[in-house]
């Protein structure tokens, strides 16, 4: 019996290899980041209006929105393949849970979207990793 055989069967190697540089799970992902962005910039939008959390002061949401452009900014960085970009995504929406965590905000829609970003935008950009400089 072989070593890779051993727990968990043969790995297939045919995942990291990579047949479009750009396909259209590449694609979703970055625009899913995308997405994750705006919600901050609408938060702010709406708490600058006095609809979203009408207690919270206004640095609240001035940081919000730069939070959120900081994610846009990770994703654009993101498909044109800079490691920067998901370096600063990633930390921005951690640091995005923390703030809201810090403040006692309960709506932590941010916690989700880290799910989703482990989840559902790092399955096509990791085989890609060889490529982003």
């Amino acid at each position: 019996m072989k070593e890779e055989d051993s727990i968990f069967g043969k790995r297939p190697k045919e995942y990291f290899v990579v047949k479009e540089k750009k396909s259209l799970g590449f694609l979703m992902a970055c625009l899913y980041m995308g997405f994750m962005g705006l919600i901050p910039i609408v938060l702010a939008y709406l708490g600058f209006k006095k609809i979203y959390f009408p207690s919270a002061p206004l640095w609240f949401f001035g940081i919000n929105l730069f939070f959120g452009v900081l994610m846009i900014l990770g994703s654009y960085w993101s498909y044109h393949f800079k490691k920067n970009g998901i370096y600063l995504f990633t930390a921005t929406l951690i640091l995005d849970i923390l703030f809201h965590l810090f403040l006692g905000f309960e709506e932590l829609d941010a916690i989700h979207g880290l799910y989703f970003f482990i989840g559902f935008a790092l399955v096509p950009i990791i085989p890609r990793w060889k490529y982003f400089n």
